[in-house]
């Protein structure tokens, strides 16, 4: 297979463990996300050797490792494959994490998202051979392979303020054009679009992977640096806000900056229904 895709697991669920192009991995730590797989199966530790997002431990060198591994989540992965994109043969390569795939076997249902039970044979149906060729079918056609966007009564800012920190938010913004300042004159986009393709999966061209994906992680270095305090914990002070994890932020703002990336470089997509196990 052409096709490398990496699933980000932070507890035991159903999976296709024979999957030959879509591979679980975990954050192994020493705290309560412990060193070993998050059950049976062929894991693998992205926190194994250099680099790994434990390179970034230390803007949160004020709370736990847990509770840094907590907050980073699935960008664990994707912060390894970044950094491991080179090692790997496949032309084709992306992330997700344990539940959410793209819906291959079927990419041209109108159906923005679709529910399947959380079991084995459905990780099978989606992770399968033919899901990779047609991924591969489609990709020597366009640059990414991405989930549908969601179509909001709210821009994209306004959806995002309605529950978040707005720290986080304008230090993104800010981060975004201190790394590319081309971006400026793109930057409107969070406030005028009314669309975004929410819990973004997508496959794309491993060169267009790094650049996106270095951009983020760049990006998050900046709010890191800057930001008031890299943890908010409401079990520790009171927040202005209604997200009950304020502190998963980095997660949030990568689900925009995805969509984002798509819009400013004009990036030729082919969108999917995201399939989500439940």
């Amino acid at each position: 297979m052409n096709t490398l895709m990496l699933s980000h697991f932070h507890k035991d669920f159903p999976f296709n463990h024979d999957s030959s192009w879509v591979t679980p991995c975990y954050a192994g730590g020493t705290g309560p996300y412990e060193w070993h797989p998050p059950g049976e199966g062929n894991y693998k530790n992205i926190n194994f050797g250099k680099p790994s997002i434990m390179d970034l431990q230390h803007y949160y060198r004020s709370v736990p490792e847990e509770n840094f591994l907590r907050a980073i989540g699935a960008e664990a992965t994707t912060y390894w494959l970044l950094k491991h994109a080179n090692d790997f043969e496949q032309e084709y390569i992306g992330t997700t994490s344990y539940r959410r795939y793209l819906l291959l076997n079927n990419p041209t249902s109108n159906e923005t998202k679709v529910f399947l039970n959380p079991s084995v044979e459905s990780s099978k149906l989606l992770t399968d051979d033919a899901a990779a060729k047609t991924a591969e079918e489609i990709l020597s056609k366009h640059d990414m392979i991405i989930t549908k966007q969601f179509h909001m009564d709210t821009t994209v800012e306004q959806q995002y303020l309605m529950f978040e920190l707005p720290e986080y938010w304008e230090l993104f913004k800010e981060g975004i054009v201190r790394i590319n300042p081309s971006y400026k004159k793109n930057i409107d986009w969070f406030t005028t679009s009314k669309t975004c393709h929410f819990e973004a999966v997508s496959i794309s061209r491993k060169d267009i992977f790094k650049r996106m994906m270095g951009e983020y992680f760049e990006i998050m270095e900046y709010i890191w640096k800057n930001c008031s305090e890299v943890f908010p914990d409401k079990n520790v002070k009171s927040y202005a806000c209604s997200e009950p994890l304020p502190w998963r932020y980095p997660g949030f703002l990568n689900e925009r900056f995805v969509p984002f990336f798509v819009h400013a470089n004009n990036l030729n997509t082919f969108e999917v229904p995201l399939a989500l196990l439940q």
